[in-house]
């Protein structure tokens, strides 16, 4: 990667901020990806998983796997599939109520 990947969406999933790193490792680009939802880049056979998750992280204010880093699979513009080291971060508000999620590869 040329550049650091950060992914930022809101919590429907919907993609509200692609760097020009994500656009350069994924392929996409920035005015294909914002407002597109996460299955931009979750592959198929990863996505009811995915959304199992992401839907459950978002209704409980956590996730296991924040903070840590992680491999995830992402389908990149060209078809393929690509495992790609990062972290995940909920979004927070003062109150600690979820107003995003953000990803950081690289």
């Amino acid at each position: 990667m040329d550049q650091t990947a950060i992914v930022i969406v809101d919590t429907t999933g919907a993609i509200r901020f692609w760097s020009k790193g994500a656009e350069s490792a994924f392929g996409h680009s920035e005015e294909v990806a914002l407002g597109s939802t996460l299955d931009l880049i979750v592959p198929d056979e990863f996505r009811e998983a995915h959304w199992q998750g992401f839907h459950r992280a978002i209704a409980v204010g956590s996730a296991a796997t924040e903070g840590k880093e992680i491999t995830l699979p992402v389908h990149t513009s060209d078809g393929g599939i690509e495992n790609s080291a990062g972290k995940l971060t909920l979004l927070r508000r003062g109150d600690k109520s979820i107003v995003g999620v953000m990803v950081i590869f690289g």
